[in-house]
C-alpha cells in the first residue's frame, strides 16, 4: 500500500549492528528529542479516537519511515549533511547509555567517531529536501535484525 501524502516526512535511520531493544530506546529518544525542536508543529498530529480500546489517539499525517544504515559512519556523515541542509534532526548515540543522566551527558560531552557509535538519526522534512541525504538506506526489515533479537 502507497501511502497518499507524502510531501512530508518523519524518518528515522537506525544501526543494526545494535541489539533491538536498544535500537527501539534510541528511536523512542530520537523521536522525543525531534518533538522539542521548530518542527513539531508540523506533523499535523490527527486525532484517532477508539472508544472500544478506551484511546483517542495523536498520529502524524505523515508517514513515518525506518530506514537502517550499514555503518556508524554512514550515520554520521548523514548527521553533517543534515546540519549542512538546516533540516531538523536528532541523534542517539552510544554514550547515552549510562546507569545516570549525568553520566550519559559527561560521556556524551565527549563522545567522538571512532571511539562511539551512532545508533539512530532522526529527521523530519519535506520530501523534496530529505530525498536527496536519504536515498542511499533502505527499509529497515525484521532480517536486519541480529538473528538472537527476534522474538518467535
Amino acid at each position: 500500500m502507497t501511502y497518499l501524502n507524502n510531501s512530508n516526512k518523519t524518518v528515522l535511520v537506525v544501526n543494526p549492528e545494535f541489539p533491538v531493544p536498544l535500537i527501539l530506546n534510541a528511536v523512542a529518544h530520537t523521536v522525543l528529542g525531534l518533538t522539542m525542536s521548530d518542527v513539531a508543529p508540523l506533523w499535523n498530529f490527527l486525532p484517532y479516537p477508539s472508544p472500544a480500546f478506551g484511546v483517542e489517539s495523536r498520529i502524524s499525517e505523515y508517514p513515518v519511515i525506518v530506514l537502517r544504515s550499514k555503518r556508524s559512519s554512514e550515520l554520521e556523515k548523514l548527521v553533517l549533511k543534515l546540519k549542512d541542509a538546516d533540516i531538523s534532526h536528532n541523534a542517539f548515540i552510544d554514550s547515552m547509555l549510562g546507569a545516570s543522566a549525568d553520566e550519559q551527558q559527561s560521556a556524551t560531552l565527549s563522545a567522538a567517531p571512532g571511539n562511539n557509535r551512532i545508533v539512530c538519526v532522526g529527521l523530519f522534512g519535506t520530501e523534496e529536501n530529505i530525498r536527496p541525504l536519504i536515498k542511499s538506506f533502505s527499509l529497515y526489515k525484521t532480517s536486519d535484525a541480529p538473528a538472537h533479537n527476534i522474538a518467535l
